[in-house]
């Protein structure tokens, strides 16, 4: 096994996190343990197994999403009020393993995750807002769908979900 996905904890390493978004370096580096105390996301980390340094994470949080932002198609299966959604609110790989599969790892994982949360709680999609195009056009590589009028913002259904998933 290359890397092993776990929650963050304080035994992790994360000083020396770069991906070449600043943002996404200060959140992990800064705010993920505040956030988690606060109940507003949880950050899951990749390591090396035996090792501590992070070299990738993703976040994630409750949402909700307006019905009118769907595709038509979908939008028209649902009634008018906001639909339950989980927000893959962060997701970054530091660029010493850029171009080795984690991002695709970490968003399995992610996945996975907000599947089994489906299987408790009512969860239609799973949303993401991309930080840029490039963003974008992974996302779209791993089955994400750009919402109506928002080209940055994509999801993917719960149910698209279930059916890519071994059985």
């Amino acid at each position: 096994m290359r890397w092993q996905i776990e929650p963050l904890g304080g035994g992790h390493d994360r000083s020396s996190f770069e991906c070449s978004k600043p943002t996404l370096d200060t959140f992990l580096t800064r705010y993920a343990s505040q956030y988690a105390k606060r109940n507003l996301a949880r950050t899951y980390v990749a390591v090396r197994p035996g090792e501590t340094r992070v070299v990738g994470y993703y976040s994630l949080s409750a949402a909700a999403i307006r019905v009118l932002d769907l595709p038509e198609p979908l939008a028209a299966k649902l009634p008018e009020h906001p639909v339950p959604a989980a927000l893959l609110a962060r997701l970054a790989v530091d660029r010493t393993v850029h171009g080795q599969g984690l991002g695709r790892l970490l968003i399995g994982d992610a996945l996975v995750r907000c599947f089994e949360l489906s299987e408790h709680i009512g969860l239609h999609v799973v949303t993401v807002d991309a930080i840029d195009e490039e963003a974008v056009r992974f996302y779209e590589r791993m089955g994400f769908t750009r919402f109506r009028d928002q080209s940055d913002k994509l999801f993917i259904p719960v149910s698209a979900i279930e059916s890519g998933l071994p059985s």
